[in-house]
């Protein structure tokens, strides 16, 4: 629908003066300086995401020293990636992974009713004589 810019490429640009040259040539530099950083990824790039906290709790700090730790995990991951998240984060081998999805409970207020958030706990058992400083100093 922009008939027009046929003929905006035919208008004659005023030049610009030192003063604006020299502000365009800051933003380059600006720009080439943001286009050489690039973020350290780690391996699949998803990791942090995956893990979303260790469950810390009673029960979790019992099952820990049996050599099985718990975290929140995203919904949407899967037990290969929880498995590859922990192995990279903490350098350890992972034996097995078990998973539990919560349903958030419907709870009602009176007349208005709502849902607690869904929950993904996994279950992570390592390999034997291998451990995670998780629950220290807690």
């Amino acid at each position: 629908m922009n008939d027009m810019g046929i003929f905006n490429r035919l208008k004659k640009v005023p030049e610009k003066t030192s003063a604006h040259k020299k502000k365009d040539e800051a933003k380059e530099v600006e720009k080439t300086s943001e286009e050489t950083y690039t973020p350290v990824k780690t391996k699949g790039g998803r990791f942090a995401h995956v893990l979303l906290s260790p469950r810390i709790s009673e029960k979790a700090a019992v099952s820990a020293s049996g050599g099985k730790y718990v975290f929140n995990v995203s919904i949407d991951s899967t037990k290969i990636e929880i498995s590859k998240a922990v192995e990279a984060l903490y350098k350890v081998n992972v034996d097995s992974v078990r998973i539990v999805r919560n349903i958030g409970k419907v709870v009602r207020r009176g007349r208005i009713s709502g849902r607690r958030n869904r929950i993904k706990k996994a279950y992570v058992t390592l390999k034997r004589g291998q451990k995670i400083e998780l629950y220290e100093g807690v």
